[in-house]
């Protein structure tokens, strides 16, 4: 398989003749009929129905279009990078963080590329467990995360969160704070869905309680829960970096015992970290406490 096939198997795909993918590819439509034929023989599958006026992919083919697609993007993405180092331009730091941590992230990258010009960036922000996954496939270089031990994983501890308890403002419980696990027996519960790191330390609120409640609902942002705690008249918990400063439906409530989050920085134990990223890590840890 080489990837002049691979390039020749999807244009005729997009184009949906050869003659078509021919004229795309300036090629003649012999050679573009070629190139499918070698990757066809190589692997030992038929790719394309190629009885009517325009081609079907087979299940082969079907199977194959998609990596294909992503072998393909990881070229070009790589003779970009090269190019890019080839010139003196530094390497993409690849970050990744919580939704809530997303503003303070780039006020510390703007930061640190005043200090450090050319500095090149790609920020991502997802869930805990995409991050972890992301750092070990090589797709991040570090996370900003909620600080768990994970094989392979190398966590530095940047701060401890409070996670509120929140509910409608006119909710007669406010003034019975701080509240504990059986106060709230009788409110509907929004929670967090069982894959997010904070619903871990809603587990260990609860666990002064009776039981874990059954959630009426379970999502997997913050503002959801907000949403749906305000028009259910219920409650849920949410991270300080997630409520906003105006507009905010609900109130916070202190809680008996106080909730908090461990969020660290992590990265993969199992790989090698470039001197630019090396550097930030440096700068982050510093600066991160000093940012509020």
């Amino acid at each position: 398989m080489q990837f002049r096939q691979l390039e020749t198997f999807i244009c005729i795909v997009d184009a949906g003749t050869l003659t078509g993918a021919a004229r795309r590819l300036y090629k003649t439509q012999g050679a573009v009929s070629q190139d499918l034929k070698l990757l066809e023989n190589g692997l030992g599958v038929q790719l394309l129905d190629r009885t009517g006026q325009r081609v079907k992919l087979t299940a082969a083919g079907s199977a194959l279009l998609p990596i294909a697609r992503r072998v393909m993007s990881d070229i070009a993405d790589a003779t970009f990078e090269m190019e890019c180092i080839r010139t003196g331009q530094n390497p993409v730091i690849r970050l990744t963080c919580l939704p809530s941590l997303g503003p303070r992230l780039c006020r510390l990258m703007a930061d640190y590329t005043r200090g450090h010009p050319g500095t090149r960036w790609s920020l991502v922000t997802s869930l805990r467990g995409a991050m972890i996954t992301g750092l070990r496939d090589d797709q991040f270089d570090l996370a900003i995360c909620e600080g768990y031990a994970d094989e392979g994983i190398v966590n530095i501890p940047l701060m401890r969160e409070t996670l509120h308890l929140v509910m409608p403002h006119d909710h007669p419980l406010i003034g019975k704070a701080p509240l504990r696990p059986a106060d709230l027996t009788d409110m509907p519960y929004i929670g967090l869905h069982r894959r997010l790191g904070a619903l871990l330390e809603a587990q260990r609120f609860f666990s002064a309680g009776e039981a874990y409640p059954t959630p009426v609902a379970e999502v997997d942002t913050t503002q959801l829960v907000a949403e749906l705690a305000a028009g259910l008249a219920g409650y849920g918990f949410i991270p300080d970096s997630a409520i906003p400063k105006d507009g905010f439906p609900l109130v916070t409530v202190p809680t008996d015992p106080p909730l908090t989050r461990q969020i660290s920085l992590a990265r993969s134990a199992n790989r090698s970290i470039p001197p630019v990223v090396e550097m930030f890590i440096d700068y982050l840890i510093a600066a991160w406490h000093a940012d509020s």
